[in-house]
């Protein structure tokens, strides 16, 4: 018997719907650790797009050696993968069969994204950092943040540290003095 249903059909009865409309679905290839990523965090991650019927990636981060650590909520530009982010964990490769109002919409991205595209993304997450009370701590004014309690502060600062000792393992060290400049 020949099967007639398309790669992608054949790849939805092994995924989970993650928000309840069918909108985005995903597989978990490789389970992670730890708890999943928080909301505002900045995540290391390495991802490829495709479009259905194609075994080339439309985008690609994998030929990087150092991917860029990408903040949720303003870095991550598609709906549907930054929900998808949320469910995941350290070290997790999933990979999520988005429908368009979750990816690219109606109008889709030409000419590399066709009108109304299904894309797949193949996502892994090499690491993330809670960074939202850092966004909290360096809104605030010099007298509101002199007056966070210390344990909060020491999150901030490790934090804070904690990447700029990740930019500077990667060579990029003027991103790497621009954070522990903010340490201090």
């Amino acid at each position: 018997m020949i099967n007639w249903s398309s790669p992608f059909e054949r790849l939805r009865p092994r995924m989970n719907d993650i928000i309840g409309d069918g909108g985005i679905l995903k597989e978990v290839v490789q389970p992670g650790e730890g708890p999943p990523v928080p909301e505002n965090a900045s995540v290391l991650i390495h991802y490829s797009g495709f479009l259905e019927y194609s075994d080339q990636p439309f985008e690609t981060t994998t030929h990087l050696k150092y991917p860029q650590m990408m903040k949720l909520g303003r870095d991550v530009t598609l709906a549907g993968l930054e929900l998808g982010l949320l469910t995941m964990k350290k070290g997790e490769f999933s990979r999520f069969l988005l429908q368009p109002q979750y990816a690219y919409g109606e109008m889709g991205c030409p000419p590399f994204i066709p009108t109304a595209a299904v894309v797949l993304y193949e996502v892994q997450i090499l690491d993330y950092l809670d960074s939202g009370q850092v966004d909290d701590f360096i809104t605030m004014s010099l007298e509101q943040q002199n007056t966070v309690p210390m344990s909060t502060l020491l999150e901030v600062v490790n934090t804070l540290r904690s990447f700029g000792n990740r930019f500077f393992n990667q060579n990029r060290y003027y991103n790497a003095k621009d954070r522990e400049h903010r340490v201090i």
